[in-house]
């Protein structure tokens, strides 16, 4: 950077004769739409249509006579819903909803005539049907399955691969669970009914932010249960009321765009060795302050956090750094950083993440371009699953002695699946990026 000191026309004389004025100038828009979005994870938008599925049985005869939680529901069905499934034994009987306005009654007179118990609902065939396909469902059942042989599966986890590949997808399942009785064969008989809300929470009005405001009654009360599954809600968020940076360090704001964070390092990277490194100009170590020893670096970013995810804990991490300044100008490959942004393991294990900056990043910086322009990707490198209580989706077969186990077996496949595992799913490993407009450095 050019210190000239003297007047205009002598600044100006000296600017034209050589002075190297190259400043590298980033814009947002182009660094969002050219460098950003051809890396982030496209995953398939869900669609705003709405797909009741009920199960035509006593499940439901007996939560339209009974249940507060369906109570609750019923009146907003026929707002939402766009398509209402019937699900009779194997078939399926398929009913558009061409009235959704507030005073229709449509879907209200057909969920109350639902009077006849038809066994044997395909529930199999339903999830199957909704998870491979792109629009907002709810499902309600009591998960009691028979396949074609006619071979009850309470204790199959038969929903795995559903639940699985509507994850996969970046989608989220809310799962309300109520218990209830139901008489067989002469007998009463603990189960379950379920209310399956499968949404997007990245949608701007998804389906389930309305139903479950009105359950929240029921919930506090404990009528009912609520769980989430989704592998796609762990983010990083800044400490509130800090800076992203050592205070040593000064910077532009921070700009906050569609999936990272921006801004622009305004001290020398001769200022960053000295502060923030605590290195001389020759790579080796300063004396503290005291002069007993030598001074200890801190870390370049501080005071992001982990916003900890429904299911998951993020248990370690590591930063790719990449100097994307030829990349962005010129359209060639980015530059690996390696080794020059390290995580505080420590602040780590506190859910926090600090970075610190090495003396290795003096390898990859350029004066060519009047700046660097570096990006920052942390990535998940490790995730254990959080322990839930896996006893509220379990009940008491009817049909065998143990208890009916296919819904919890299927969530807890779902969650221990190493290609749902935030950590090990290689495209929803990065969970935020950073980008940094630095000075040049020779």
């Amino acid at each position: 950077m050019c210190k000239i000191l003297f007047s205009t026309t002598i600044w100006l004389a000296l600017f034209l004769v050589g002075c190297n004025n190259a400043v590298l100038e980033v814009d947002l828009n182009t660094l969002q739409e050219k460098i950003y979005e051809p890396t982030a994870v496209k995953l398939l938008a869900l669609g705003e249509e709405m797909i009741l599925y009920l199960d035509h049985s006593t499940c439901v005869i007996d939560a339209n006579q009974n249940s507060l939680v369906f109570k609750a529901l019923k009146g907003q069905l026929g707002l939402y819903t766009d398509t209402l499934c019937l699900i009779k034994g194997n078939e399926f009987e398929v009913i558009e909803n061409t009235d959704k306005s507030p005073t229709s009654t449509a879907v209200f007179n057909i969920i109350n005539g639902i009077k006849e118990d038809v066994p044997f609902a395909d529930i199999g065939k339903a999830f199957k049907q909704i998870c491979d396909g792109n629009s907002q469902a709810i499902l309600i059942t009591d998960c009691e399955y028979f396949d074609k042989s006619g071979k009850n599966q309470d204790g199959f986890p038969f929903l795995s691969g559903a639940f699985k590949s509507w994850i996969e997808k970046g989608h989220c399942i809310y799962i309300v669970t109520e218990p209830y009785q139901e008489k067989y064969k002469g007998k009463m008989y603990d189960k379950k009914r379920f209310y399956f809300i499968f949404s997007d929470d990245k949608m701007q009005a998804p389906i389930s932010h309305n139903l479950l405001g009105e359950l929240q009654g029921n919930l506090n009360s404990s009528i009912c249960s609520l769980f989430k599954m989704t592998n796609s809600d762990i983010t990083v968020g800044r400490q509130k009321g800090n800076k992203m940076f050592d205070g040593n360090i000064e910077t532009s704001d921070v700009d906050e765009k569609q999936g990272f964070e921006y801004t622009e390092i305004l001290n020398s990277w001769d200022e960053i060795r000295t502060y923030v490194m605590k290195l001389d100009e020759y790579g080796e170590p300063l004396q503290n302050d005291e002069g007993t020893g030598t001074a200890t670096p801190v870390p370049f970013v501080q005071n992001l956090v982990f916003n900890e995810g429904e299911n998951y804990v993020i248990t370690d991490v590591e930063v790719f750094a990449t100097n994307i300044t030829a990349q962005y100008l010129n359209d060639e490959k980015a530059v690996e950083i390696k080794e020059s942004f390290v995580p505080d393991k420590q602040a780590l294990r506190n859910g926090k993440l600090n970075v610190f900056v090495t003396e290795k990043v003096f390898d990859y910086l350029t004066d060519e371009y009047g700046g660097n322009l570096i990006r920052l990707d942390f990535v998940a490198t490790q995730a254990v699953p959080k322990d839930y209580n896996s006893d509220i989706f379990t009940w008491q077969s009817i049909y065998q002695s143990d208890k009916a186990t296919c819904v919890s077996k299927s969530i807890e496949n779902v969650l221990m699946d190493i290609g749902i595992n935030p950590a090990k799913a290689d495209n929803r490993k990065v969970i935020h990026t950073v980008f940094l407009k630095t000075e040049a450095y020779k």
